[in-house]
């Protein structure tokens, strides 16, 4: 089953896609819109040379996560670093990387 290729075939049940680049956060955990944050050096065009940052709501733990995965491996080997928050923190949490500290924006957002 090939999503990417608009195949329509059903893949047999407990059966995965292992085409798909993806990371499954776990059963009731909810991913926000994630953002792009170019490593410190890097070609800012070059989308690889970056880190991926996305908030991760568990809403068993009712504790929010930043998930940070590196885009220069698949996204399937997971996040390289999860840092847990205090508190939840509302889905819907949108920003922007200020790559010098004073706000200008990256060319990502």
């Amino acid at each position: 089953l090939l999503v990417e290729d608009g195949d329509d075939s059903i893949l047999p049940k407990g059966e995965k896609n292992e085409k798909i680049d993806a990371w499954w956060f776990g059963t009731r955990s909810f991913a926000g819109e994630p953002l792009i944050v170019p490593k410190y050096g890097s070609d800012p065009s070059n989308e690889d040379a970056a880190y991926l940052l996305g908030m991760v709501q568990d809403s068993v733990k009712d504790k929010s996560a930043i998930a940070i995965f590196d885009l220069e491996k698949d996204l399937k080997c997971g996040p390289v670093s999860v840092m847990w928050l205090k508190s939840s923190i509302p889905p819907g949490l949108h920003g922007c990387f200020a790559q010098d500290g004073n706000g200008s924006s990256s060319v990502f957002c």
